[in-house]
């Protein structure tokens, strides 16, 4: 599907096709998933993306009927996991990173497919004439950077543990 000069409702069809795409990729990578860490970060991920299906569909719904339902009463935080849910996941790691291979190959996909998320929901924004599909696009646009780290900070614990704890710890050097 070519995903340029849409109009609003082509845009959020096409977003909840996406949507679903990156659900069925994470939920099946968190099942095949040998890596506890893993299995809990694509979990999470996979609640995530079924959170913003059901957002795009109610606002899709509304729009299609013409009810108005705004993006801010679709994206209930009291829906979303809670803010601390993936510090507490790294709380509990060592500092010894598993071999994962498989896991491996699935955060760098994962890593592209939330900047390529990112880059729709930007052009959608751009090219909205609905100004709550634009808020909606905002407020997806800022997932999909969220997730974005949140994958690429799980990655760089497995490529490179020692960078990983040096973020995370922030660790500053004597003598400066």
């Amino acid at each position: 599907m070519d995903h340029t000069k849409l109009p609003d409702k082509q845009a959020l069809s096409a977003a909840i096709e996406m949507e679903e795409t990156g659900y069925s990729f994470y939920k099946e990578t968190a099942t095949k998933a040998k890596d506890p860490l893993a299995r809990q970060v694509f979990d999470f991920l996979a609640g995530e993306e079924m959170h913003h299906i059901d957002a795009i569909k109610k606002f899709y719904d509304s729009y299609v009927t013409g009810k108005g339902q705004s993006p801010e009463q679709l994206s209930n935080p009291k829906d979303k996991p809670k803010s601390g849910v993936i510090t507490n996941l790294f709380k509990s790691l060592t500092k010894n990173a598993p071999i994962a291979g498989s896991e491996l190959d699935a955060y760098k996909f994962a890593i592209d497919f939330e900047r390529k998320g990112e880059a729709f929901y930007k052009k959608a924004e751009t090219e909205a004439v609905n100004p709550d599909a634009k808020k909606l696009y905002g407020f997806l646009i800022e997932e999909e950077r969220r997730h974005f780290k949140i994958v690429e900070s799980c990655l760089l614990y497995f490529e490179n543990p020692a960078e990983f704890f040096h973020q995370r710890e922030q660790w500053a050097v004597d003598g400066v």
